[in-house]
């Protein structure tokens, strides 16, 4: 399956879902954090931990995270990072393969990075030129 490029203006359009679904997963990531349960020993002089099933609240926290995460994976973006929000959208910039760049609270898309160079490298879009998400005019 060839992969999706996203132009400026259609990543920017997509942040209002994505901001949806991110805030939903980083507050189930707190609730796990949170939640996880403390191992029980049977026999605790040979380690032997006494196994039980999640909690149904903790099972439904990471099948929500899933789903979630699927959906952003359906929508052709990639999130990087949970906890800052990051996301990134594969696009073409000046006949490349370029990645822009979004963190959670961001109002817009305003950076970009070369696959290889992840966050560190990331660099502020062109103002003149936004990206089309092809080669067309770069």
């Amino acid at each position: 399956m060839d992969q999706k490029l996203f132009t400026v203006q259609e990543a920017n359009q997509a942040l209002p879902r994505l901001s949806r679904l991110l805030n939903g997963v980083r507050e189930r990531w707190r609730f796990l954090s949170g939640h996880q349960r403390k191992p029980a020993w049977v026999l605790e002089e040979y380690h032997i931990v006494e196994e039980g099933p999640v909690s149904p609240e903790y099972f439904k926290a990471l099948l929500a995270i899933r789903k979630a995460l699927h959906e952003v994976e359906r929508m052709g973006a990639q999130v990087k990072d949970i906890q800052s929000g990051l996301v990134d959208f594969p696009s073409r910039l000046y006949g490349r393969d370029v990645l822009l760049c979004w963190r959670l609270g961001e109002d817009q898309i305003k950076f970009w990075h070369d696959p290889e160079a992840g966050f560190k490298g990331r660099q502020p879009l062109p103002v003149a030129d936004e990206g089309t998400g092809d080669d067309e005019g770069h």
